[in-house]
């Protein structure tokens, strides 16, 4: 169960149909299928019958994110530790050479770590904030966001975060779909392996196409 406080935030900066998104199985043969339908000069996928491709529609309508609202852009050039220790509330250490931050990048489950345990009542809103931002981007690193390695979440969608206190509406449906679009026209170029919200994916193909489910 989430915490009403951070369930209040998530609702805040838009986020909450993500909690509502039921988790299923990745069927990798039917996104294998299509990443080979793909064609990066017109971002759609080639059918026998036509052309088609997923929409913002789609996305708000799939996975209730926001399409309308600031655009998400930022800086890439931070002190990611930094960013850790002001916003996270922890400083990434190396264990067993096993980096928790590698590069822009850090461990979902170090995240999860930050939030395993309830909040306490009488938190302030310090640890509050930090608290919440630990769940949300572990939620954006496990669903429209989701790194390559499966494992890692970028650590610039905590620039979107840092206002908890009155945070601005982004377009995350936006940036979703902008990043499912990469990570298609790369894995099919040549990449064996795709990231991106292919949870978005599995559910539109299902839509689109009910004889596969």
């Amino acid at each position: 169960m989430v915490d009403d406080r951070v369930r209040n935030i998530i609702t805040t900066v838009g986020l909450e149909g993500l909690l509502w998104v039921p988790g299923r199985e990745i069927d990798n043969g039917l996104i294998t299928a299509l990443v080979e339908r793909w064609r990066p000069e017109t971002h759609t996928f080639h059918m026998p019958h036509g052309e088609v491709t997923i929409t913002l529609q789609d996305v708000e309508v799939l996975l209730g994110l926001p399409v309308d609202g600031e655009a998400i852009t930022g800086s890439t050039q931070k002190t990611w530790v930094d960013v850790c220790r002001d916003f996270l509330g922890f400083r990434p250490v190396t264990q067993n050479n096993h980096k928790q931050l590698d590069g822009q990048r850090i461990l979902i489950n170090r995240l999860l770590e930050e939030v395993a345990n309830p909040l306490p009542p009488d938190a302030e809103e310090d640890q509050l904030h930090k608290y919440a931002r630990c769940y949300i981007l572990a939620l954006l690193g496990d669903t429209i966001f989701m790194d390559k390695s499966g494992d890692r979440v970028h650590l610039m969608w905590v620039q979107q975060l840092e206002d908890l206190h009155n945070p601005q509406r982004y377009s995350w449906g936006s940036a979703c779909l902008a990043w499912l679009y990469r990570e298609l026209c790369r894995a099919s170029e040549d990449t064996s392996q795709i990231g991106g919200c292919l949870l978005l994916l599995q559910y539109w193909a299902w839509a689109r196409f009910p004889y596969l489910v």
